[in-house]
């Protein structure tokens, strides 16, 4: 009798257990966190991630709070409300944001070029000819977080400066060689970005991708 009493007392603990993580798991995605893939048939948001994400990356938005400085953000395309961009944001209401080639440069203070990333040359999809084209891979940091950013030979690049109005962020690709940012389509409301990328679960080449599975993304 006392064997079959602990054995109750075993099982009661464990569903009431399992019963408060799947409550809290609940909460967190209903209300933190919602896992998203990133589209495989969206050829310029292939290129414009990288070297960050790539295509069929499974993340994890956080979707609380207003995203921020520097942040890497889903927002709704402002030309095209079917489709997303991802882009960091470089630029907040008030602030001057100058753009010359890879170089971002935010109320005359200058995004600082850490080290190489590893491996140091990235194979992507030119979104145009869908050729392969190598970009290089550095960690790059602005407004004191540090990320990685994509670059190439990139000829003769507009300089691009902006003062940012109030109501509105600047958004910026992480791949500076092809962006798909606010240097296409302006300045955009920070209601339209619905969630920050902060975790990479696993990318599209699997569970047993160890190289890219469980990372911060930053």
């Amino acid at each position: 009798m006392r064997y079959t009493g602990s054995v109750r007392k075993y099982w009661r603990g464990f569903l009431w257990g399992g019963l408060i993580i799947g409550t809290i798991v609940t909460l967190l995605r209903v209300f933190l966190l919602r896992i998203w893939v990133v589209p495989t048939d969206d050829k310029l948001m292939a290129a414009s991630v990288a070297p960050s994400l790539a295509p069929g990356d499974v993340v994890l938005l956080f979707t609380a709070g207003t995203p921020g400085f520097s942040d890497l953000v889903r927002c709704t395309d402002p030309e095209e409300p079917r489709r997303f961009v991802i882009a960091r944001i470089a630029g907040e209401a008030g602030d001057n944001v100058l753009i010359e080639g890879p170089t971002v440069i935010v109320n005359e203070k200058r995004a600082t070029l850490e080290h190489a990333c590893s491996p140091h040359m990235v194979t992507i999809l030119d979104p145009n000819t869908d050729s392969p084209v190598e970009i290089k891979c550095d960690f790059e940091t602005l407004g004191g977080s540090s990320h990685k950013r994509g670059t190439r030979a990139m000829g003769d690049v507009a300089r691009v400066e902006r003062a940012i109005p109030q109501g509105f962020v600047w958004l910026l690709s992480d791949n500076r060689a092809y962006p798909d940012d606010s240097r296409l389509f302006g300045a955009v409301r920070p209601e339209s970005c619905d969630g920050r990328i902060i975790f990479r679960i696993w990318s599209a080449k699997g569970f047993f991708d160890t190289a890219n599975r469980f990372t911060w993304i930053n």
